[in-house]
């Protein structure tokens, strides 16, 4: 054969050897994510996150966001449930971290939740003791334990 009719014959295979698409569109996805951070656009950033990370928006510091240098997105790799998009902070020297990007009703979005889930270590304060506080039972207290009654297998 041909060297030209081989390239032909290999052409619909290199789509699978040029990378994932939506590993591409996670990238894209960060990127748009940094922008409307960047911009104090926060209709735009609650479009490109994640329900529960929405709520982190409130306690975004945005002057100091809009002046550090943005991420450079590096790479994205595929995952059980989504991306991790890798970047570098060069605010920080290039030091690496990564994102977590999920498809959520339809759409490729940030999770920070996941993403803080990441790095998180667990760290016990141990100074304070622990205080019971009595209190009066609210309705929904007494709605609760009637609920566990119910549910108990009779005896």
């Amino acid at each position: 054969m041909r060297p030209t009719i081989v390239m032909v014959m290999l052409l619909p295979l290199l789509p699978g050897c040029g990378g994932d698409p939506e590993a591409v569109a996670a990238m894209r996805t960060l990127d748009a994510f940094q922008a409307a951070l960047r911009t104090h656009d926060e209709p735009g950033c609650r479009a490109l996150l994640t329900r529960e990370s929405a709520a982190a928006l409130q306690q975004v510091p945005w002057q100091q966001v809009a002046a550090a240098a943005p991420l450079q997105v590096l790479g994205a790799e595929r995952r059980s449930l989504g991306y991790r998009v890798q970047v570098a902070d060069p605010n920080h020297a290039g030091r690496h971290g990564e994102f977590v990007v999920v498809r959520e009703n339809g759409r490729l979005v940030v999770d920070l939740v996941a993403t803080a889930g990441l790095t998180a270590t667990t760290s016990e304060a141990g100074a304070a003791p622990d205080v019971f506080v009595p209190r009066e039972l609210t309705p929904a207290d007494f709605d609760r334990i009637r609920q566990r009654e119910l549910a108990r297998p009779p005896r």
